[in-house]
């Protein structure tokens, strides 16, 4: 029964903050959706903070493992990885197109949530990792140029995915992200043969 009041409160934190974003994510509210009381947050999470911070954390996870299991799929050649996994994530954006909102929010907001800035941080240095592994594999094999650094293309592309939510959410009549991102992933690639 415990976990499961855990659980619930997980799931409706991340409900509140998808549905009124992180500022209407109240204690009450998040008790409320998960028919607890005020004090299970506190007895499960030690505070609202750090339930909000697992609520995020797991509900980005949940969007870019896919992605990260392509990075890691060694029946693939590099290259083939990239581009799945670029497919994955953009597939994952598109279910999940009316999350991105609040999920844009949840980024901006965690620079003022210290609980909440670590698991984010956390999170995404974990996709930098296996980006920077398979971006070293592709230089190694000579599918990218010697000039670009890892670890430096690793931030880049996801500073690029996580414009190209950002424009796909202002701007929904331009491109579809998955075509950006398509077109980012094969401008990278094709960049070997300049």
């Amino acid at each position: 029964m415990p976990t499961e009041t855990r659980d619930r409160l997980i799931s409706a934190a991340w409900e509140c903050v998808r549905r009124s974003g992180p500022a209407g994510a109240t204690s009450r509210a998040i008790t409320n959706a998960a028919d607890a009381n005020l004090g299970a947050i506190t007895y499960h999470f030690g505070s609202k903070d750090a339930l909000l911070a697992v609520a995020v954390g797991a509900a980005i996870e949940a969007l870019v493992e896919p992605a990260l299991d392509a990075l890691r799929d060694e029946t693939l050649d590099p290259a083939g990885r990239l581009l799945e996994a670029v497919a994955r994530l953009q597939r994952a954006y598109g279910e999940s197109a009316d999350e991105a909102p609040a999920y844009l929010e949840v980024l901006i907001d965690s620079r003022r949530n210290p609980e909440l800035q670590a698991r984010v941080g956390e999170v995404f240095a974990r996709m930098r990792t296996v980006l920077t592994t398979v971006i070293a594999d592709l230089r190694g094999r000579h599918a990218l140029p010697e000039w670009i650094e890892p670890a430096a293309m690793a931030g880049l592309l996801l500073a690029v995915a996580q414009g190209v939510v950002l424009q796909t959410t202002i701007d929904g009549a331009g491109p579809s992200s998955p075509a950006m991102a398509d077109q980012f992933a094969r401008l990278l690639l094709a960049s070997q043969a300049v």
